[in-house]
């Protein structure tokens, strides 16, 4: 039973720990800070065992991407528990607060952890083919972003600016284009050799991309986001809400009466990708095809139709992953 609450802060360099015990929450804790590298995350580990054996200990965290990964990998190793959750959760469970600072930071993670203890879910340390995936997953996705907006500018420039002189900087701009989408292309490479170096990221892609709709992106992005759906339990719903396809209800007493919707917090990319999916499915998928119909024979708003079809593809693609089958085309 986790009895004491150690909430971590981090920082670029540094990380700021306080420590809580189950019994003192109103009480200011212990407080120290340590370097944000493995060797500060061993001192921590040494400082906390001064309040009590690790087994009674809780490590939470904001999950800050890169700054936050060494030192929780480091935890976990050591064979503590390691919870790194939502930023914007935590900051939302605090309420109005005035002051802010890192001390009273790591604090508030603290007492966060202590309060919703029973929804902690330990660090899971992904293995070195998932996290390579992962990084050139976001890699090509600056590409693309940087690709686009170059794309844009360089179309618009061209509609508007009937200049020699800038014959030359045009020219720079299409071999600009040009070597970032050569780019994309290299990385899209790579992430396809991690894939089949690895027997089990390989069967889920298989799975995945067997499903008309489906490409190397976003079996990619299911791959590296769920952590080959293991963070996620194989859970179609909640994978749903972390896309942000699944619709939540808002209604209250007799007079709020809203229609469902989908929550804003959700990766804006991911849901976009899915989108591009989707409207293939809507094509060449006989199952998706049916569905939307149906969808649309009902009179449902376009919108409706496009969210519920992609939500309708995450429970097929978790059920085929499940069941380790590929897509079969008949209902």
């Amino acid at each position: 039973m986790k009895k004491i609450f150690i909430g971590i802060d981090f920082s670029k360099k540094t990380l700021d720990a306080t420590v809580m015990r189950e019994n003192y929450l109103h009480e200011k804790g212990e407080h120290m800070s340590f370097s944000n590298n493995k060797t500060g995350a061993m001192k921590l580990i040494k400082w906390v065992k001064g309040f009590g054996s690790i087994e009674e200990c809780l490590f939470c965290g904001e999950d800050t991407g890169i700054y936050s990964k060494i030192v929780s990998e480091t935890l976990v190793e050591q064979g503590c528990f390691m919870w790194l959750d939502s930023a914007l959760r935590i900051k939302r469970s605090l309420g109005i607060s005035r002051e802010k600072n890192d001390k009273k930071d790591s604090r508030d993670i603290a007492l966060y952890a202590a309060r919703f203890k029973d929804q902690a879910e330990c660090y899971i340390i992904l293995d070195q083919a998932t996290e390579a995936l992962k990084k050139l997953f976001t890699m090509r996705k600056k590409l693309v972003e940087a690709y686009n907006r170059l794309l844009v500018n360089y179309n618009e420039s061209k509609k508007y600016f009937d200049n020699e002189l800038l014959s030359e900087a045009f020219a720079i701009h299409e071999e600009l284009i040009a070597q970032i989408k050569e780019k994309i292309k290299a990385l899209e490479k790579e992430m396809k050799k991690i894939i089949k170096s690895n027997s089990e990221l390989n069967n889920t892609y298989n799975i995945l991309s067997s499903m008309p709709g489906i490409g190397l992106i976003n079996a990619t992005a299911f791959i590296v986001y769920t952590n080959n759906f293991k963070k996620f339990d194989y859970d179609a719903r909640r994978i749903a809400s972390f896309w942000g396809v699944a619709p939540f209800g808002h209604t209250s007493g007799s007079s709020i009466k809203g229609t469902p919707h989908v929550s804003h917090y959700a990766d804006s990319y991911l849901k976009s990708i899915l989108s591009e999916a989707t409207l293939c499915a809507t094509r060449f998928c006989p199952i998706i095809n049916a569905y939307v119909a149906r969808l649309k024979q009902a009179r449902k708003h376009k919108y409706v139709v496009l969210n519920n079809a992609k939500n309708k593809m995450i429970h097929i693609l978790v059920a085929m992953v499940r069941n380790n089958e590929k897509f079969r085309k008949a209902a």
